[in-house]
């Protein structure tokens, strides 16, 4: 059995000391660039140079966070950036981007590189894809059990990663454009508004529908020695150095012995993270109970109800201990607002505190929680305060990006019309090539259908059910249908030696020219522009030579979150989610949950702006759309000008990609 690695999380430099301090064998941190944890501390390549010093002192290893999608304009900086992570001599970086994967292969061949969760790898498949790519390590996304972990484990020999502790996000890491459709803050690059963590209105009930507990695998220690995962990793880069000592602390006991007394400690300081309410998710079997709708978003340990709120004076019962150096909030569930209170005193008489504050806006009837242990706090501030790394001054010099050159060929133009439903097909009157979506229930009809130019993979295949879609694709290619679209690396291996066409499908990110160099090295043709981005970024992609090869989405109801998690029993019949601000809709089919926008993306009054640029492929998206001639109708006549039509949503076409 070996040993399993304990990855903490370091969003502060007081983290990292923490982490470190509590036994972590590795640390993982961003600088204050390209890192999906843009608003954690982060650090400046000098403080960066200098930790990275101090953990290998310590015998630590770190793993440098550079896991968001880079926009063409910033690979220079990017560029940088990885040179100030390999001069530093991190041990490793997390990579989501194709194009930087790309760029440290070619600029840094020593330097390992780790794929992301955001890289929504889930399968054995994707794992072996990216050992042929050149990862050493695959952080496995969230969705598997147990056995999936297991089954990956004995096909591949790659170094497996996967969460055990800490924030789970409704989405698929890496397939969530919620936030980004918003007001244009993309969870791919570091900027999630979480969205999910907001109350929402569902058929005229208020709740926190779409916010899951936290995960906590730590019951199941045994299971994970024997699964043949290599490390195990702690979520928490916005979170506190004392959830970061705690978890650490207590993981690294759990891995260490499974004597009754480790066992004891470790929960009993799992028990006081502060956090949300746990779940064990998928791992040993698809949880029934991972939303609770009723309770507040905040994290901490929930004290009671405030019952009597005058003169800035609150009562509280509660079996919890309050300490006059606690942090705590109070949370208006009915307005989602949220309150921290500043305890100036604390009277104690049996299990009822009153207690004096500063803040005017608490009311009869609040939740209140405990976010920080005063004590303890004061006990890690202690352990920091005597651990500061040398400082040593740390310059770079600047290296030379050089920009992969593309044939800017004479492709004839295309119009893409996909769907998922075969009753489109008797309702297309229109020159166009078809893409027909494939899904685990739908691959027995693939088998029927006719005149289909393409057939397209979902972003996300269960690793038991690898073996009917190769079934079914390799019935495909021998009956002669011979391109596809792909939306994933994993993809890939279903098409090993086969004479095939592939396409990159929009899952597939191409937000700069080493992306889109990456995907033709592994001989992708044609590749999709991100529903997510921009005007401004796709101009300067085209200016590379890519117009010609790049499809861009024209109009559609785009999946901005696809989740394997079993929905709250109010959403399961499908419907509006609404906030004050924004609605979606909720569809749930095939055990999965798609968010999709209220009316679709339109971007017809674009397309002679995008003809310019030399965009001569567009795709029409049918999906999530019930049969209808004049629907079709009405759209093909807005594709070639003859109608206009209202654009509801333009998406981040205008406003910007943040």
């Amino acid at each position: 059995m070996k040993k399993i690695e304990i990855l903490a999380p370091a969003g502060s430099k007081e983290a990292f000391i923490a982490a470190i301090e509590a036994g972590a064998d590795a640390v993982y941190c961003g600088l204050r660039d390209f890192s999906a944890r843009s608003k954690a501390g982060n650090f400046t390549t000098a403080e960066f140079f200098n930790y990275v010093n101090y953990a290998h002192k310590n015998n630590v290893k770190v793993y440098a966070a550079f896991n968001t999608l880079i926009k063409q304009n910033e690979l220079k900086k990017a560029l940088n950036c990885i040179n100030a992570i390999a001069q530093a001599q991190a041990d490793a970086v997390i990579v989501q981007d194709f194009g930087i994967a790309n760029i440290i292969k070619n600029y840094f061949p020593k330097l390992n590189i780790h794929s992301s969760t955001q890289m929504a790898l889930h399968n054995s498949y994707g794992v072996l894809q990216a050992q042929k790519a050149g990862f050493k390590r695959v952080v496995l996304a969230r969705e598997l059990s147990l056995n999936d972990i297991k089954t990956i484990s004995q096909k591949t020999s790659a170094e497996l990663e996967i969460f055990c502790h800490g924030a789970l996000c409704f989405s698929v890491s890496g397939l969530c454009l919620m936030s980004s459709f918003i007001g244009g803050l993309s969870g791919n690059r570091g900027n999630c508004a979480q969205p999910c963590r907001r109350k929402w209105n569902f058929k005229n009930k208020e709740g926190f529908y779409i916010s899951p507990k936290d995960l906590d695998l730590s019951a199941y220690i045994k299971e994970l020695k024997n699964s043949g995962i290599s490390s195990l990793k702690i979520e928490g880069r916005m979170k506190s150095a004392q959830y970061v000592y705690k978890t650490v602390k207590a993981y690294k006991m759990l891995v260490s012995s499974d004597d009754d007394k480790n066992i004891f400690e470790a929960g009993n300081l799992l028990s006081q993270d502060f956090a949300r309410q746990k779940t064990t998710f998928n791992f040993a079997q698809k949880s029934r109970d991972i939303f609770t709708p009723e309770i507040p978003k905040q994290l901490g340990a929930w004290l009671g109800k405030i019952e009597e709120a005058q003169n800035r004076s609150i009562k509280i019962k509660t079996v919890r201990e309050i300490r006059e150096n606690d942090i705590l909030k109070a949370a208006d569930a009915k307005k989602d607002a949220y309150f921290k209170i500043k305890i100036l005193s604390l009277h104690k008489n049996g299990d009822e505190y009153e207690i004096e504050t500063d803040s005017p806006a608490l009311k009869r009837g609040m939740d209140i929680f405990k976010t920080s242990d005063g004590n303890f706090e004061e006990k890690i501030k202690s352990i920091i305060s005597k651990k500061e790394p040398d400082k040593k001054p740390f310059t770079i010099e600047e290296k030379i990006l050089n920009m992969p050159s593309f044939h800017i060929s004479r492709e004839k133009k295309e119009l893409f019309l996909r769907f998922n439903d075969c009753s489109w097909l008797s309702l297309i009157k229109e020159n166009a090539s078809l893409i027909f979506m494939l899904e685990k229930e739908n691959l027995k009809i693939s088998e029927t259908l006719k005149d289909i130019n393409y057939f397209e993979l979902p972003p996300f295949i269960e690793e038991t059910d690898l073996t009917i879609f190769q079934k079914t694709i390799n019935m495909l290619i021998k009956r002669g249908n011979k391109k596809f679209f792909i939306n994933n690396i994993s993809h890939f291996r279903f098409f090993e030696n086969a004479n095939t066409e592939l396409n990159a499908g929009q899952f597939l990110y191409v937000l700069n020219a080493y992306a889109a160099d990456f995907l033709f090295k592994n001989k992708i043709n044609l590749f999709s522009f991100s529903a997510e981005d921009d005007i401004k970024n796709i101009s300067d992609l085209c200016k590379t030579g890519l117009a010609n090869r790049a499809i861009f989405y024209l109009s559609g109801f785009p999946a901005l979150a696809l989740s394997s998690m079993r929905p709250h029993e109010d959403l399961q019949s499908g419907g509006e989610l609404n906030s004050s601000k924004d609605s979606f809709k909720i569809i749930c089919k095939n055990g999965k949950t798609y968010i999709l926008p209220q009316y679709p993306v339109m971007l017809f009054n674009k397309k002679r702006l995008l003809e310019k640029n030399g965009i001569n492929k567009f795709l029409i998206d049918f999906s999530f759309i019930a049969p209808n001639k004049n629907y079709f109708s009405s759209i093909i006549n807005a594709y070639h000008g003859k109608m206009p039509l209202q654009n509801d949503y333009e998406f981040n076409f205008e406003r910007g990609l943040k």
